[in-house]
C-alpha cells in the first residue's frame, strides 16, 4: 500500500526543490526558444519554411477548425508594459492575441518577444562549462548550508538537553546514558552495573549534576537517602575463557587480579586482569600471554602489565604509511584526548609505544614470511626487470645522538644495508681506483651528485639514503650514506641487485657514473658483470645535461627501454622524504625499522593497484602511439622527407652527437669567444641543475634561500655573458636568442637548447634533432605496448605460481597437529591470492582487448592448478564454465 506523504511549503528541502524545478523549467524554455528563433531567421532569410508538426515547440496543439483551417485571433488590447520576474508564481501573458493576425504571425510575435526578455535577463543562460557547472554546484552547496546552519547549530545545542528518561530495562528513572549501547543507552544505576560489569571499555556518561558528564568504568552510581552518589569499582579486563582447573570443575568465580593498564584506539583503561578461582579445588589462575593474544591485546612488556589492542597497532601502522610524518608523540596525545574525553585520566608513553609496536611489527613480518611473503620483490619484473633506478635522498639524513644506544634494529639488512658491508666495499673500490677530482661534470658545469669523494657533516651521522626501485616504483634496496652522493654506493646497490638480472641501470649521472663504472671493472674482475647492463640517463633529468649528453645517454633513445622515464626513485623519494620529519630525530636501530615497515607499507599499496597501473598505462600508450605516430607523419610531410633521409637525418643527430665540438672562434678573437662559450655552457646547466635540486635535495628554507640568491646570481651573469658573446660576433645570424634561453630556464620548454657554434659543421642540426626526438619517442611507444604485455604476462604468472606453492606448502602443514594456526593462515593467504589473480586477469583482458590471447595460457594453467584441496571435479567443472 502506498504511503502518502504531506508536504510542507515551509520546509527548506520543499522550497529548494521547488526552486531547482523552476530553473530546470526555466532552462528548457530558453533552450526551446532560441530553436525556434533560428528557425524563423532561416525561414525569414529564404532558407525552407520550419516543419510544423503535430504539436508545436511550446508544446501547443495544432488549432482546430472545421475543415482544419485556423481561426482568426481577436482583436489587439494595448496593455501598458510590465515587469516579469522569473521566480514569480504570476503568470505574465507576452502579448495579447491579435485578430488581424493569423497563427503563425502570432506565434512568431510572441517568440520575438520572449526572446527578448530572455536575452535581456543576465542570469538566464542554460549553456554552462563543465568549470563554471561546478562553481554554480558549490555556490549553491555553500548556500544551501547557510540556510541550515542555524538549524544545525540549534540541532547541536538540543541534543544537550536530558528531559527525563527511562531505563530501558526496568523503566525507571535513568541516570546513566552509555555511547556504545544505542538505541538502548538509557540506564538506571543497578541497571548499569548489570549490563556493563562485563563490558568495561563502554564510554557512558552520568546526568546527576544536570548535564552530561563523562564517567570512567571504575565509576557507578549509587541512590541514597540524599540522592545519588558516585562510587568507585574494579573492573576486570575482558578476555576469552580460561578454564584451567585440573579437578574440571565447572563452578569458578572471576576476581579482580593484578592491576593492568589497556590502551585502545579509545585511549587508556585502568582496569585489572581477571583471576579465576575454582570452588571445589580452590585453585587459582590467570590468563597467559597466549590467552591476551587470543582476545585482541599485544604486551607493552614482557610482564604484561600494560596492554595495547591489535587494532590500535595496526591503526598506527596505516597511520604512519599513509602519513609518514605523523610521529608517535602526536599519536600518543592523540590517546591522551579520547582518555580525557572518556573521562578517564592517565598518560601514554610514547617511547613505550613505539618499542611495542616494532616487537608487533617484526612479528607480524615473521609471520608474513611464513606465509610466503615477499615485501620488496615486485610481481610485475620477476624474473625478467627492464630497469631498475637509482638515486640519493639527502633529506633523510638523521642527527647525531650520544645517548644512542647500538643495539642492531629489528630489519637490519632487510631493506637497508648493514653499515659494515657497505663501509668494507667502499673501501676496496677506493683502494683499487684513484680518485679523481673534478671529473663529475657535464660539459661544463659541476654535478654535485657526481662526486668521487665528500667530507663528512659535522652534526649529522647519516647524510642520507641511496635508494634503488624497480621501473614501476617498487623499493627493493636502500643504504645510508655517510661521505655524500659518491659513485660506489649505486655501484653497492647494482652489485646487489644483479641477480634480478635488470637491463637497464638509471642516474640522474649515468653520463658520469658509467666510465667510472668501466673503470673499477677493469681493475676488479668480480664487477665485470655489472657492465653487461645498459647506462641508461633519466628523461627528466637529461633536460639539465648538454644537448650532446642528452641525445647520447638519454632513456628516450635506448633501444628497448620503451617509456620508461628512469624518474620512479624521484616518486618514491617525494614519499620517503615525509618520514625524515621523524626519523632524523630517532636513534640508528629505531630509524632503520621505521623506514623498513615505511617502504614495506609502501610496497604493499603498489602491488595492490599493480594491475590497475599497468592496464592503465597500457590503454594510455596505444592512444598516445597512435598520436604520436600521426604527429611523425605530419612532421615527415612539412619537412618533405622520405624514409631515407629520415635515416640519414638519424645517422647525422647521432654522428653530431658523438663528435667534438669545433673552435669556430677567429684568432685574434678565439681566446675570448671560447672562454665565453665554456662560461655560457657552464652558467646555463648550473642554473638548469640547481633549479631540478632545489627543493628535491634541500629542506631548509634557509639554505634554499641561499640558493635562489647565488641562482638569480648566476641567471643574471649569463644573460651579461650572452650579450658580451653577442656583442663579439659578427654575423648576426650566430647570435643567441636572449628570450629563447629565458624561455628554456623557466623549464616549460622541452626543446634543448643548442648553441650556435655546436651547429658548425651540421646543418639544420635543430631540425634534424626535432624529427630524431619524434621518430625516438614513437619507437619507444611500440616498445612499451610488448614491455607492458610481458609485464602482465609476469604479474599473473607469479601469482599463479605463489598460489602453487602455498597450496603445496598447507599439505605439508596440515599432517602436523601443531601448526594448525599456521595452516589457517596459509588458507586465508591461498584464498586472497586466488581471488587477487581472478580480479587481475580480469583487469588486463578487459585493457587489452582482442590482444589478451597472451593471458588465455595463464587463466587455463590457473583453473587446473589453483583448486581447493576440498573442491571437487564437478565444482572445478562449473568455476571453469562460469568463467
Amino acid at each position: 500500500m502506498a504511503t502518502k506523504h504531506n508536504l510542507d511549503s515551509q520546509d527548506p528541502h520543499y522550497k529548494e526543490g521547488r526552486r531547482m524545478a523552476v530553473e530546470l523549467k526555466l532552462d528548457r524554455v530558453l533552450a526551446e526558444a532560441r530553436t525556434s528563433a533560428v528557425e524563423r531567421k532561416r525561414a525569414r532569410s529564404g532558407g525552407d519554411p520550419p516543419q510544423t508538426s503535430k504539436r508545436d515547440y511550446l508544446g501547443r496543439g495544432k488549432p482546430r477548425g472545421r475543415q482544419g483551417g485556423r481561426r482568426q485571433a481577436p482583436a489587439p488590447v494595448t496593455q501598458p508594459p510590465l515587469e516579469c520576474s522569473l521566480s514569480s508564481n504570476v503568470e505574465v501573458p507576452l502579448t495579447v492575441p491579435s485578430r488581424k493576425l493569423n497563427i503563425q504571425e502570432e506565434f512568431e510575435n510572441n517568440m520575438e518577444r520572449l526572446s527578448d526578455i530572455l536575452s535581456s535577463y543576465p542570469s538566464a543562460e542554460p549553456q554552462r562549462s563543465s568549470a563554471s557547472s561546478w562553481s554554480f554546484r558549490q555556490q549553491k552547496a555553500s548556500d544551501r548550508w547557510k540556510e541550515t546552519r542555524p538549524y544545525h547549530l540549534k540541532c547541536l545545542i538540543a541534543k544537550e538537553a536530558i528531559g527525563r528518561p527511562l531505563c530501558r530495562l526496568c523503566h525507571e528513572p535513568a541516570v546513566i546514558r552509555c555511547i556504545e549501547c544505542l538505541p538502548e543507552e538509557w540506564f538506571c544505576g543497578d541497571c548499569d552495573v548489570l549490563r556493563h560489569r562485563k563490558q568495561p571499555l563502554h564510554n557512558r556518561e552520568c546526568v546527576i549534576h544536570g548535564f552530561f558528564e563523562a564517567i570512567p568504568p571504575t565509576s557507578y552510581v549509587i541512590k541514597g537517602e540524599d540522592g545519588y552518589c558516585i562510587h568507585e569499582q574494579a573492573c576486570i579486563l575482558p578476555t576469552v575463557k580460561v578454564p584451567d582447573c585440573s579437578c574440571e570443575g565447572t563452578n569458578f568465580t572471576i576476581l579482580p587480579g593484578k592491576p593492568v593498564i589497556l590502551i585502545t584506539i579509545n585511549g587508556r583503561f585502568d582496569l585489572h586482569q581477571p583471576l579465576y578461582a575454582c570452588q571445589t579445588c580452590q585453585h587459582q589462575w590467570t590468563p597467559d600471554l597466549k590467552d591476551l593474544l587470543r582476545s585482541g591485546y599485544w604486551p607493552a612488556s614482557v610482564t604484561s602489565s600494560t596492554l595495547y589492542t591489535l587494532d590500535l597497532l595496526s591503526s598506527f601502522q596505516e597511520l604512519k604509511v599513509i602519513s609518514p610524518g605523523f610521529s608517535r608523540q602526536a599519536f600518543a596525545k592523540l590517546l591522551e584526548h579520547r582518555t580525557k574525553i572518556g573521562g578517564r585520566i592517565g598518560q601514554i608513553n610514547g617511547d613505550a609505544l613505539q618499542r611495542s609496536f616494532l616487537e608487533f611489527s617484526y612479528v607480524s613480518f615473521e609471520e608474513d614470511q611464513l606465509c610466503c611473503g615477499a615485501p620488496f620483490t615486485c610481481p610485475a619484473c620477476t624474473p625478467e626487470m627492464l630497469a631498475v633506478s637509482a638515486d640519493g635522498n639527502r633529506k633523510l639524513y638523521r642527527f647525531r645522538r650520544e645517548t644512542s644506544s647500538d643495539d642492531p634494529g629489528f630489519f637490519e639488512g632487510l631493506f637497508v644495508a648493514e653499515d659494515s658491508a657497505v663501509s668494507r666495499f667502499v673501501d676496496t673500490i677506493q683502494k683499487a681506483v684513484r680518485n679523481t677530482q673534478g671529473k663529475g661534470t657535464c660539459g661544463d658545469s659541476q654535478w654535485t651528485a657526481a662526486r668521487e669523494t665528500s667530507r663528512r657533516a659535522s652534526k649529522l651521522d647519516e647524510e642520507g639514503m641511496e635508494v634503488a626501485v624497480c621501473r614501476h616504483g617498487f623499493l627493493l634496496k636502500a643504504l645510508n650514506m655517510y661521505r655524500g652522493e659518491i659513485f660506489a654506493y649505486p655501484l653497492y646497490l647494482q652489485k646487489e641487485l644483479m641477480p634480478a638480472k635488470a637491463q637497464f641501470f638509471a642516474m640522474d649521472v649515468a653520463c658520469k657514473y658509467w666510465p667510472y663504472l668501466e673503470k673499477a671493472a677493469s681493475v676488479l674482475p668480480a664487477l665485470q658483470e655489472l657492465t653487461t647492463m645498459k647506462p641508461f640517463l633519466s628523461v627528466m633529468h637529461a633536460r639539465a645535461h648538454a644537448t650532446k649528453c642528452e641525445i647520447k645517454w638519454s632513456g628516450r633513445n635506448q633501444e628497448g627501454a620503451g617509456t620508461t622515464a628512469g624518474e620512479e626513485v624521484e616518486q618514491v623519494n617525494s614519499y620517503l622524504s615525509r618520514c625524515a620529519l621523524t626519523t632524523k630525530y630517532m636513534c640508528k636501530a629505531a630509524r632503520v625499522d621505521m623506514l623498513t615497515l615505511h617502504a614495506m607499507g609502501w610496497n604493499h599499496k603498489k602491488s595492490l593497484s599493480l594491475h590497475q597501473s599497468l592496464s592503465t598505462r597500457y590503454v594510455k600508450t596505444c592512444q598516445k602511439l597512435q598520436d604520436e605516430t600521426a604527429r611523425l607523419a605530419e612532421l615527415k610531410t612539412e619537412l618533405l622527407c622520405t624514409d631515407e633521409v629520415v635515416s640519414q637525418w638519424l645517422s647525422d643527430v647521432k654522428e653530431w652527437a658523438a663528435g667534438e665540438t669545433p673552435d669556430t672562434s677567429h684568432a685574434s678573437q678565439g681566446t675570448t669567444q671560447r672562454g665565453l662559450q665554456q662560461s655560457i655552457e657552464g652558467l646555463y646547466l648550473s642554473v638548469r641543475q640547481r633549479k631540478q635540486t632545489l627543493y628535491r635535495q634541500n629542506d631548509s628554507s634557509k639554505l634554499r634561500h641561499r640558493l635562489r640568491r647565488k641562482l638569480a646570481e648566476d641567471k643574471k651573469l649569463l644573460l651579461q655573458e650572452i650579450e658580451k658573446y653577442n656583442g663579439l660576433v659578427l654575423d648576426s645570424a650566430t647570435n643567441i636568442d636572449v628570450a629563447v634561453v629565458e624561455h628554456s630556464l623557466t623549464g616549460e620548454s622541452t626543446v634543448s637548447q643548442i648553441w650556435p657554434w655546436e651547429v658548425h659543421g651540421s646543418a639544420n642540426i635543430s631540425i634534424k634533432k626535432q624529427l630524431h626526438d619524434q621518430v625516438m619517442l614513437t619507437m619507444r611507444l611500440q616498445e612499451e605496448k610488448s614491455i607492458l604485455v610481458l609485464e602482465m604476462a609476469q604479474h599473473c604468472t607469479w601469482l599463479q605460481s605463489l598460489a602453487v606453492v602455498l597450496k603445496n606448502k598447507i599439505a605439508e602443514e596440515d599432517v602436523d597437529q601443531e601448526t594448525k594456526g599456521l595452516c589457517c593462515l596459509l588458507r586465508r593467504r591461498l584464498s586472497e591470492v586466488s581471488e587477487r589473480l581472478q580480479v587481475v586477469l580480469q583487469q588486463y583482458k578487459t585493457a587489452l582487448g582482442p590482444e589478451a590471447s597472451a593471458l588465455l595460457h595463464v587463466e587455463a594453467e590457473d583453473q587446473s592448478g589453483l583448486s581447493s584441496p576440498d573442491t571437487s571435479e564437478d565444482e572445478e567443472e562449473e568455476e571453469e564454465d562460469t568463467i
